[in-house]
């Protein structure tokens, strides 16, 4: 189970056995795995497996109840994730560690961190940056000018960020948030918010 970060939401891509069961099973372990990080956000869509009416209610009361998600209806469902692009979306890949100071991570596509970003480690990736962790190394999201990307963490420290074209080096004296921050650009300028507040 991966997730993806879009515009639109969140979309679930699935490569289990094709059940409801399956399905649901994965996607919660994930989210358990996750904690809050998710919490306020909108699934918009899964890939890998057909749901019918009943199954997009069960999955709506379940993520909604446990762990603060809603869906948007009618959900948007793939039976094949065979297709590392759908529709122009990029793909993700997932590290599983923490990056420590020298460390490098470079890909075509999204990079969601499943730990932290230490100073002096750096991300660049052509689609959005998603830690899991404290990012306080540098991240370049949207390489080399999609400025539809974004970078979000649930501490956002970094040295330095840049988005498309657009890089500013984080101010010192930044009251930092409590809450999971998002940066991304609007009208040629970045900006920051809590994650849930995005619009």
């Amino acid at each position: 189970m991966e997730f993806k970060g879009l515009k639109q939401g969140l979309y679930a891509v699935y490569k289990g056995p094709t059940t409801f069961e399956g399905f649901l099973g994965a996607l919660e372990a994930k989210l358990e795995s996750a904690g809050s990080f998710f919490e306020g956000a909108h699934l918009a869509g899964v890939y890998g497996i057909e749901l019918d009416d009943i199954e997009e209610d069960i999955l709506a009361e379940t993520l909604q109840n446990r762990y603060g998600i809603k869906i948007k209806r009618p959900l948007s469902s793939k039976d094949s994730p065979s297709r590392p692009e759908v529709n122009g979306d990029r793909v993700t890949r997932f590290v599983y560690s923490t990056l420590r100071s020298g460390q490098r991570v470079c890909y075509e596509g999204n990079v969601v961190v499943l730990g932290d970003v230490n100073a002096g480690a750096e991300i660049e990736a052509g689609g959005s940056i998603v830690v899991m962790g404290a990012l306080r190394g540098s991240a370049r999201a949207g390489v080399p000018d999609n400025h539809d990307a974004s970078v979000s963490a649930i501490l956002l420290r970094p040295i330095q960020l840049r988005i498309g074209e657009i890089a500013v080096r984080w101010p010192d004296e930044k009251t930092y948030s409590s809450e999971p921050e998002i940066a991304y650009i609007e009208q040629g300028r970045m900006y920051v918010r809590p994650i849930y507040d995005r619009k």
